[in-house]
């Protein structure tokens, strides 16, 4: 089980990380993966690097109308990251030869994203922290990263390094959207079910690990509210 003590610091904090957590999609060298991918390639690891293709561009395109407020630059970084993350896996998906990513998503993955995510979006903003912050990057994504890091070998550098880095800065992320939601009215039974949900959906061998994680950072955002 994942056990982390989870400490709030100020928006300064997290867009220090940022600056220091900055990197270059295009700096990965991905020929060997092009090369190795038809060999090694799985439906289940297609699956996931298809599913990031999908996720990571949702999340990018609907970051933007959540920044407001104090939090406004942080939101700004984090907005930049997740382009670059998006970059990341449409690039690798074109190295691999992979046409649509989409075609290898479930129905009820691209609801999260393309469906879920814009509803959330128009609505209040401590439902779309929850969602973004807690349930697709808290979750999803750390379930995701996790799962596919656990296939990928050296024949796939380009990958592993790539989904590193991607997991770096998704931890200051989830971070910064705790730090958020104890500013916010939220609803943590609907987040915690959402999460249950989402972790079951992708990767169910780490949904214990990413739930746990979950109701931690929960805890603490109380904590937070209530000091």
């Amino acid at each position: 089980m994942l056990r982390s003590r989870i400490v709030f610091a100020d928006y300064e904090h997290f867009l220090r990380i940022a600056a220091k957590a900055q990197w270059d999609e295009r700096t990965i060298e991905l020929d060997a993966d092009a090369r190795a991918w038809p060999d090694v390639a799985t439906p289940r690891l297609t699956e996931l690097v298809a599913g990031f293709c999908v996720g990571e561009a949702g999340v990018a395109e609907h970051l933007r109308p959540f920044a407001a407020g104090p939090a406004q630059a942080c939101f700004e970084a984090q907005a930049r990251d997740e382009e670059r993350h998006a970059r990341f896996f449409a690039r690798y998906a074109r190295a691999i030869g992979m046409e649509d990513p989409r075609a290898h998503c479930s129905d009820a993955f691209l609801e999260l994203f393309e469906t879920r995510l814009p509803e959330a979006v128009r609505r209040a903003p401590g439902e779309a922290v929850g969602l973004y912050h807690m349930v697709l990057e808290g979750v999803v994504f750390t379930a995701g990263q996790l799962a596919l890091l656990d296939l990928v070998d050296d024949r796939l550098p380009g990958l592993k390094t790539g989904t590193e880095l991607v997991l770096r800065d998704e931890r200051w992320h989830v971070g910064f959207g705790a730090r958020c939601l104890a500013d916010l009215d939220y609803d943590e039974a609907a987040i915690l079910a959402e999460g249950s949900r989402a972790a079951a959906l992708w990767a169910p061998e780490h949904a214990e690990r990413v739930i746990a994680g979950l109701r931690s950072r929960l805890r603490a955002v109380k904590r937070q509210a209530a000091a």
